[in-house]
């Protein structure tokens, strides 16, 4: 069933864009300053459909691995791109191997259609396989790709065939991330916060937390056994702590010690919906 579905929409998808291009070439690659859909525009909107929901992900080209999900450096991450049914696309960008800066944008329904069909003649993303079995993200370090248009959600990953083609990934990613003309810098005001108490080492990175300032005790968070839905000035410095210093950073409270992660809903991997 799932590749009969594939076969139709690789078959309109194809019948569309030569349709609407005089030459057979495929779809050129989506930008903000030429998007590929002066001709093609209205004929993959009519035919690439997806949930346009903040909470629905229409593509995700992520890199996971080294450490559980759960963990405080599990929760501190962001996928590589992801692009969400109410048209927000949410990005890293590296500056150094310890700071990152996280930007979105919203695009226009025809770029994210021109994308999808981008993604499915240029890049033939449905014709990798299917991963038969999760990885788990503490076994080893996979890239991943998921695309949910169509009522069809495909997830593939490095172990799927494309590690034919070394450059397959980098160009999808750099792609979604070539998207927006406009980027913004993400900065929260609000999340959900994770704390444990940790023993001190010289080696970590120690940062002041100022309860006058932030409002929040790290010692009374630390003991709740759920995430904490904190604002403000709280968010802030988590979050900028955790786009800025080494993994290893800490909090000093006092003479006590804290390790911290902020997951931010529609934009953190792995994060609880707002209450």
């Amino acid at each position: 069933m799932f590749m009969r579905s594939m076969r139709r929409l690789l078959i309109v998808m194809s019948a569309a864009m030569i349709a609407a291009c005089q030459a057979a070439a495929p779809p050129p690659l989506p930008t903000p300053e030429n998007d590929g859909i002066s001709r093609a525009a209205a004929s993959n909107l009519a035919i690439i459909e997806w949930v346009r929901s903040p909470e629905n992900i229409i593509f995700r080209a992520d890199v996971e691995g080294g450490y559980a999900a759960d963990s405080i450096r599990g929760k501190r991450d962001v996928p590589n791109c992801t692009i969400y049914g109410d048209a927000r696309v949410v990005w890293v960008n590296e500056l150094d191997p310890f700071r990152r800066e996280v930007l979105y944008d919203r695009l226009a329904p025809a770029v994210i259609a021109d994308y999808i069909a981008y993604l499915t003649i240029n890049e033939r993303i449905y014709t990798f396989a299917t991963p038969t079995a999760a990885v788990p993200v503490y076994d080893a370090v996979v890239e991943t790709i998921r695309i949910n248009v169509n009522g069809i959600d495909q997830r593939t990953d490095g172990f799927s065939g494309w590690d034919g083609d070394d450059d397959w990934f980098r160009r999808v990613l750099a792609a979604c991330r070539s998207l927006s003309g406009t980027p913004i810098l993400f900065e929260p005001t609000n999340g959900w916060m994770s704390a444990i108490e940790v023993p001190y080492v010289q080696e970590n990175p120690a940062l002041t937390w100022d309860v006058a300032v932030t409002g929040l005790d790290l010692g009374e968070s630390a003991a709740l056994d759920t995430p904490l839905w904190v604002t403000g000035a709280a968010a802030v410095q988590i979050w900028r702590a955790q786009n800025d210093q080494p993994s290893r950073f800490v909090f000093q409270q006092g003479e006590r010690y804290f390790q911290v992660a902020l997951q931010v809903p529609g934009i953190s991997r792995n994060s609880p919906s707002a209450p």
